[in-house]
């Protein structure tokens, strides 16, 4: 018995170089178009957590107006800090995707108008700051609501 030192390729299926080249194309003109549309949806998704917080933090200027008589800061109304992620829950400047600040005018006349007044605004973080189709979100005393858009409220 003699061992043939060939060996036959019969049964053995493999892609060729082109098929694989095609593969690797269709998958990167979809990556190409699918990548923007998911962070320009991401990014849209996280205008939530800027209306959210204003809106709470709007409702808590309120309500220490309310005992208080005016309105306060962001430590007043009991915030820890000032930085939302994208959950809307508090978070690190690092994680944030807005910043809550709070300008009040309790006597006089003041960025917000007449006193007493109040504007909130939320700032975008990070990745967010490259939205620019709100950009700054801003909501005052007397439910005037502002961003680079009309339509993002």
């Amino acid at each position: 018995m003699t061992r043939s030192t060939s060996r036959k390729r019969s049964g053995l299926k493999a892609f060729t170089l082109t098929e694989v080249m095609i593969v690797l194309l269709v998958i990167s003109i979809i990556a190409t178009i699918a990548y923007p549309t998911y962070v320009g949806q991401m990014r849209k998704s996280r205008r939530a957590v800027a209306k959210s917080a204003l809106l709470q933090a709007a409702n808590q200027e309120e309500q220490y107006f309310f005992a208080n008589r005016a309105y306060g800061s962001l430590t007043d109304l009991g915030y820890s800090t000032s930085y939302f992620g994208n959950d809307g829950a508090p978070s690190s400047s690092a994680d944030a995707v807005y910043q809550l600040t709070a300008t009040t005018v309790n006597s006089g006349t003041g960025i917000c108008g007449t006193a007493p007044c109040f504007e909130l605004q939320a700032i975008p973080q990070n990745d967010q700051v490259n939205d620019s189709d709100c950009g700054t979100f801003t909501l005052t005393s007397d439910n005037t609501k502002g961003a680079a858009s009309d339509a993002c409220w």
